[in-house]
């Protein structure tokens, strides 16, 4: 019997706050809770994890810093991200939104309400 696997893919979640803040991120899937985290500057959290084979993999996170509104982004969406990411998803979390370097570009992209 044939059995398809994937490799793994790691999303990087660092902290870039301007201001040097800590960075608080709780991630999930519809089926994980990865738990709270607490990221000092310029730290990092990393996410592995096996893509679906029918492109059905999201990983959605909150992000919040010192008083603040939780702000909302979906951090891996295999729909969008497969082809983008290769295998590894490098986020720096700025205040204005999440960026990311695509096709040795970088890229920027505002909060999920």
């Amino acid at each position: 019997m044939l059995t398809l696997t994937w490799a793994n893919t790691h999303v990087f979640i660092t902290n870039g706050l301007e201001g040097k803040e800590d960075l608080h991120i709780h991630c999930k899937t519809k089926d994980d809770d990865l738990g709270p985290h607490v990221l000092r500057i310029n730290q990092t959290f990393k996410i592995t994890f096996e893509p679906n084979y029918f492109f059905g993999t999201l990983f959605f996170c909150s992000f919040q810093w010192g008083n603040g509104p939780f702000l909302y982004y979906d951090v891996y969406n295999q729909g969008k991200d497969y082809y983008k990411c290769d295998d590894d998803c490098t986020w720096y979390v700025h205040k204005d939104g999440p960026c990311r370097y695509e096709f040795q570009a970088r890229k920027c992209y505002a909060w999920t309400t």
